[in-house]
């Protein structure tokens, strides 16, 4: 029903809708903080052996595999999962992705990234990691050319899985 439209006899008042550019961003941002102070922290994940206080609903949000686990009645009525599949390299630019869409990826990390993105049902990033890996291919290739650095590169799509 539009402005000014009737309705049972009577006609609507006009709706005047107001849709913030920087909310979500802003909730985020606000939510990566009390993730950063503990606050409102509601679950514990153990990777490596190192615990990472998180709220479920952003990684469920932000992850198919911890929707499953946190749905799942055993695991919701625990505080701790314990996620032996991946490593914390791997983990770490992952959570932070989830609270603030940014991915930092590294010629360190990016393998593992990858994996742990697989693992977790985290989609959507494996352009970004492509590009990525292509940005260092032509790095390499520069270099070699160059007579400064030499290194084999054996990198392909079918290797990560993109």
């Amino acid at each position: 029903m539009s402005a000014g439209e009737e309705r049972n006899g009577q006609v609507a008042a006009p709706v005047y809708v107001y849709e913030s550019k920087v909310h979500c961003a802003n909730v985020m941002l606000s939510l990566e903080e009390q993730r950063r102070q503990g606050i409102l922290c509601d679950v514990t994940v153990l990777v490596e052996g190192r615990e990472v206080r998180a709220h479920r609903a952003v990684l469920a949000a932000s992850s198919r595999y911890f929707l499953q686990a946190l749905l799942d009645t055993f695991h919701y009525l625990l505080s701790r999962l314990s996620l032996l599949q991946v490593t914390a390299e791997g983990f770490a630019p992952l959570l932070q992705f989830a609270y603030t869409a940014k991915l930092v990826l590294s010629r360190e990390n990016i393998h593992e990234v990858i994996l742990c993105a697989d693992f977790l049902g985290i989609h959507n990033l494996e352009d970004s990691c492509f590009r990525f890996l292509q940005d260092q291919l032509q790095n390499d290739s520069r270099h070699a050319s160059n007579g400064t650095y030499f290194a084999q590169v054996n990198v392909n799509k079918s290797l990560y899985g993109l």
